[in-house]
């Protein structure tokens, strides 16, 4: 299983508890090495798999760019109610760093550090394969 199989089965059993309640809103701060890495592409990963975790993928999306292209900030509201929010970078840091948190009307899943990313084997890669249809729509609004 991939490192992202196993970060959005984790996340998905844990919703599956119904401890949590209803998803509500979704935030991640994601922090990735190196000057290579394709923001969008990243976005678009993180967004395929919050889409999955809320259930739905359809909403008004607006994203925001630095000037300098190192960082990107995206805000997703979701038809269906729930708010997906996500701020990357790219070249602060020295090894990927993924803080996650997952709010719903019952409770709270907190995921975040090098520690994390390092436990379930993340890696700038894993966000390096596009999800395109995400992508094709964060392009739209990023233009």
């Amino acid at each position: 299983m991939t490192p992202m199989a196993t970060l959005e089965e984790t996340l998905a059993e844990a919703v599956a508890t119904g401890k949590l309640g209803s998803v509500v809103s979704v935030r991640a701060m994601l922090h990735l090495p190196g000057e290579e890495s394709d923001l969008e592409t990243a976005a678009s990963v993180v967004l395929s798999l919050s889409g999955r975790l809320v259930g739905s993928e359809t909403g008004s999306l607006v994203a925001r760019g630095h000037g300098s292209g190192r960082q990107l900030n995206l805000l997703l509201r979701l038809d269906a109610g729930p708010i997906v929010s996500l701020s990357l970078t790219r070249g602060s840091v020295d090894q990927l760093e993924l803080a996650l948190v997952v709010v719903g009307n019952h409770g709270v899943i907190r995921l975040e550090g090098a520690e994390l990313a390092e436990e379930i084997g993340l890696s700038a890669e894993a966000f390096a394969v596009a999800d395109d249809a995400w992508l094709e729509r964060i392009r739209a609004v990023a233009g």
